[in-house]
């Protein structure tokens, strides 16, 4: 996932009330990402945490863009609540020709609550709260062509297996040589003295792969079986 962009943007009015709707309906659904789902006493133990903030990210918001003439304005929706505008970034010639391109938004958040574990003068740890002013992070991602790989991945799978038969021989081909391998070392446990480690071995190899290789001979393709419910 290439990231083309990644700005702060300025904030409006709407922003606040978006971030702690965001917050509220995050502790609705999943109260374990606030705080990344540690309470204070897990914040306490791990000496490596000198602060930790409420929110992480937005991953949840469905967001959108409104490009104008000398700005593009970031829009935001929380499910349940309406679409609003929660910052702008000037328009200029990099991020005009970022967005000529196949890019689609996302938003981060940074600030807000935290909290700071502070030594005290009897040498203990305690946690105190803290306020950031909130800010937001655009960042607009380039649309990778996934369609474009599954269909080069769909040619290489059908050159190799011309059929659906090839396919089953080539798995008939690998489960023989596990069923063999399993038993030579099944009794290459037990020459040397491991009788029951090299009986395990052998059931779980040699005799699984041939118990499947045995019911694989009952399997038809699809082509064969219609041919033979044809005539």
């Amino acid at each position: 996932m290439t990231i083309l962009f990644d700005k702060k943007l300025t904030l409006n009015e709407d922003s606040t009330t978006f971030i702690e709707n965001y917050i509220n309906y995050v502790r609705t659904i999943n109260p374990e990402d606030l705080y990344e789902g540690k309470k204070d006493k897990n914040i306490l133990k791990n000496k490596f945490i000198f602060r930790i903030h409420q929110l992480a990210n937005l991953d949840s918001a469905i967001v959108s863009l409104n490009i104008l003439d000398k700005k593009i304005n970031v829009l935001a929706r929380i499910p349940g609540f309406e679409t609003v505008v929660i910052g702008s970034y000037p328009l200029n010639s990099h991020l005009k020709k970022i967005m000529s391109q196949e890019v689609y938004p996302t938003i981060k958040i940074t600030g807000g609550r935290y909290k700071k574990v502070v030594p005290t003068d009897f040498d203990k740890d305690i946690i105190k709260n803290g306020f950031e002013p909130y800010g937001i992070i655009l960042q607009l991602h380039q649309v990778e062509n996934v369609v474009y790989k599954s269909r080069k991945i769909d040619v290489i799978y059908k050159y190799v297996f011309k059929s659906e038969r090839s396919l089953v021989n080539v798995s008939k081909i690998l489960m023989l040589c596990f069923a063999l391998f399993g038993l030579a070392l099944g009794l290459g446990f037990m020459f040397l003295g491991f009788f029951m480690t090299g009986l395990m071995v052998i059931v779980a190899f040699f005799g699984v792969n041939s118990y499947t290789l045995i019911l694989s001979d009952t399997y038809k393709p699809k082509q064969e079986l219609n041919q033979t419910q044809t005539n």
